[in-house]
């Protein structure tokens, strides 16, 4: 199974990032309960309490405030310390479990680096069990089957939690995925289809129809279709009444005044007079109740009489013939 590193990339809202942190709060937790019900405690214990509890609290005070400067790897690395500190602290002391805080650990590290390197940490707590056994059997000469018993099952149970929510987070990503497709997909037949009405890419991607794709694509119901189609029938709708106040040739006019044409080159494309196209100018914006080019052309772009990426084309265009003339 791959590494799923960029899971942390995502929303703050994302479950996988608190599974996280629910993992790492074991650490404590689990620090508290030995430091409440062993008889044989050293004063280390209440230090890995009360470091382990800090770095808990800070990690979610920056996860809350600075996400993207939280780098859960050094989270990883900090607690791997707290269990080799903890296991070296009581490798002689018969009454705590030494190898407590490996399983939380292997959780993190299945969830942050894959099954591969869980593999290996699993080798890694093997030889410190076989060690610590044998120690406390040369030095009590006692063994407790019980405590290999006890962590084995902790760490397939935290391996078995990573590993569902690696699975999780896939499945979270593969939704992601689609849904992009179905946006893009989406967004390419509407702009096929209602091209004719007016209705341009660049219109499409308008932050707010935008929004309104990704609702759809996140909670495939029929009110969000619903709404969709009522927005774009009153795009259409306000098209159409628009074009509905002008002549055939003063929408000729309007398209060629948003390419920024005088009235002489207008006159020339249409082969009438000046005098006649500044009139159909004038009746233009009276209609449109405006009272400069720049405001009709505005005008025209609103109510999809004109598209904005013709004259973002139409533009450039005249860039090219400035600096080639």
């Amino acid at each position: 199974m791959t590494s799923i590193t960029s899971i942390f990339s995502l929303t703050v809202n994302d479950t996988s990032r608190w599974y996280f942190f629910l993992i790492r709060f074991t650490i404590p937790l689990i620090l508290a309960a030995v430091l409440w019900s062993s008889p044989d405690v050293h004063w280390w214990t209440v230090g890995f309490v009360v470091i382990s509890v800090l770095d808990f609290v800070g990690g979610i005070v920056q996860f809350l405030w600075q996400p993207k400067l939280l780098d859960y790897r050094f989270a990883v690395a900090r607690d791997s310390v707290y269990a080799l500190a903890f296991y070296c602290s009581n490798l002689f002391n018969p009454h705590v479990s030494a190898l407590i805080l490996v399983p939380p650990v292997l959780a993190e590290i299945f969830v942050l680096f894959g099954a591969h390197i869980f593999f290996k940490a699993v080798l890694v707590e093997v030889v410190l069990l076989t060690v610590r056994m044998t120690t406390v059997h040369r030095v009590y000469h006692a063994l407790h089957p019980g405590w290999a018993l006890l962590i084995g099952a902790a760490s397939l149970i935290m391996g078995l939690l990573g590993l569902v929510i690696t699975v999780l987070e896939e499945l979270q990503a593969k939704k992601v995925r689609n849904q992009e497709g179905l946006k893009d997909t989406l967004t390419e037949m509407l702009a096929e289809s209602l091209s004719p009405s007016g209705i341009d890419q660049q219109f499409l991607q308008q932050e707010s129809f935008s929004r309104m794709l990704d609702e759809l694509c996140d909670d495939t119901c029929q009110s969000k279709g619903r709404e969709l189609g009522k927005h774009l029938a009153q795009v259409i709708a306000t098209k159409q009444a628009a074009s509905h106040l002008l002549t055939s040739r003063e929408i000729e006019v309007l398209l060629l005044m948003s390419e920024k044409k005088s009235y002489g080159q207008i006159a020339r494309h249409l082969q009438v007079s000046e005098g006649t196209v500044r009139a159909h100018a004038a009746s233009i914006m009276r209609k449109a109740g405006v009272h400069s080019r720049d405001e009709l052309v505005e005008w025209g772009r609103s109510n999809r009489l004109i598209s904005s990426s013709d004259i973002r084309s139409e533009t450039c265009l005249d860039s090219e013939n400035l600096i080639h003339s």
